[in-house]
C-alpha cells in the first residue's frame, strides 16, 4: 500500500548569532519527522512562501498536514492589540499557516495542528486566543512545564464520542509547553479536551472536512516511544489514507 505523504507547516529560524547572524532557516523540529515515519507516513516540510497564490500548488500531492508549533501568533489576526505578555510574532509565518488550512479545507486534506497549530486552527475560523495565560486567566495552573520533553506534565479529560477518546481514552497525562491558548471556540469546532484548570487542550472540527487540533507536544512523547501519542499519529495517518 502506498505510503501517504505528510505536509509538515515549518517555521522560519532567526540565527542571532555566529557567522550569518540574522539569516533565516526554514526549519521543523525532527521529532515531527520522526513520528510520522514511525505511523507509516512520508515527511514533506512545507517551508513558508511569501506568495500565498502558491500555495494550493504547493500542497498539490499530500494526503494530510500537520501544523507544527512555534512562534506566537499575531493578535490582530483575531482583532486583537498585543498586551503585556504577548511574545514575539511573524505576521508571514501566520499568514501562511492560515493559508495551508483554508487550501486544506479546499482539498479535503485532513489536517492535524499541534501547540501553535490547535491556535491557528482556531484562528483561522474566527476563534480567539488568550495571549498570556498567567495575565488572562487567573486559576490557569503551570503550562510550561520543566521538565523531559517526552514527560507527561498534567492530566486532560477527554470528550466521550470524539476521534481523540477513540484513540487516548477518557483521559491522559500529557506534556506541556505554551502560554497562549484557545479563548473563544471557532464556530464549527468543538472542545474535546481539557486541562484540570478548565484551560483548552483539543479541538475537532463538526463538520466537513477532517481537522484536529492539541495543545501539548505529541511528537514529543512519540520520539521516545510512547505507545498511545504514536497511536494518535498512527490514526491520523489511517485518517489520511480515506
Amino acid at each position: 500500500m502506498k505510503k501517504p505523504k505528510i505536509g509538515i507547516v515549518a517555521n522560519i529560524f532567526i540565527v542571532e548569532g555566529g557567522m550569518l547572524p540574522g539569516i533565516y532557516r526554514s526549519y521543523v523540529n525532527n521529532d515531527y519527522v520522526e513520528s510520522i515515519e514511525k505511523a507509516g507516513g512520508i515527511p514533506i516540510l512545507l517551508p513558508v512562501i511569501s506568495d500565498l497564490d502558491d500555495v494550493k500548488e504547493q500542497m498539490d500531492g499530500l494526503d494530510g498536514v500537520i501544523l507544527s508549533g512555534g512562534y506566537d501568533l499575531d493578535p490582530t489576526l483575531y482583532g486583537e492589540q498585543p498586551i503585556c505578555g504577548q511574545g514575539f510574532t511573524m505576521n508571514e509565518v501566520d499568514l501562511f499557516y492560515l493559508a495551508v488550512i483554508h487550501c486544506a479545507d479546499e482539498l479535503n486534506i485532513p489536517v492535524f495542528g499541534i501547540c501553535k497549530g490547535i491556535q491557528a486552527l482556531n484562528v483561522a475560523y474566527g476563534g480567539t486566543l488568550y495571549q498570556d495565560l498567567k495575565r488572562q486567566l487567573n486559576d490557569a495552573g503551570e503550562h510550561s512545564q520543566q521538565a523531559p520533553r517526552y514527560a507527561g506534565f498534567h492530566q486532560v479529560e477527554i470528550k466521550q464520542g470524539s476521534f481523540l477518546e477513540s484513540v487516548l481514552g477518557k483521559g491522559e497525562k500529557v506534556n506541556s509547553y505554551h502560554h497562549q491558548s484557545i479563548k473563544d471556540v471557532a464556530p464549527g469546532f468543538s472542545v474535546t479536551a481539557k486541562a484540570l484548570d478548565g484551560v483548552v487542550e483539543a479541538i475537532e472540527r463538526n463538520e466537513g472536512s477532517f481537522m484536529m487540533g492539541v495543545q501539548w507536544h505529541p511528537e514529543m512523547m512519540t520520539k521516545f516511544g510512547h505507545e498511545k501519542m504514536t497511536k494518535l499519529f498512527e490514526k491520523f495517518i489511517h485518517q489520511c489514507r480515506k
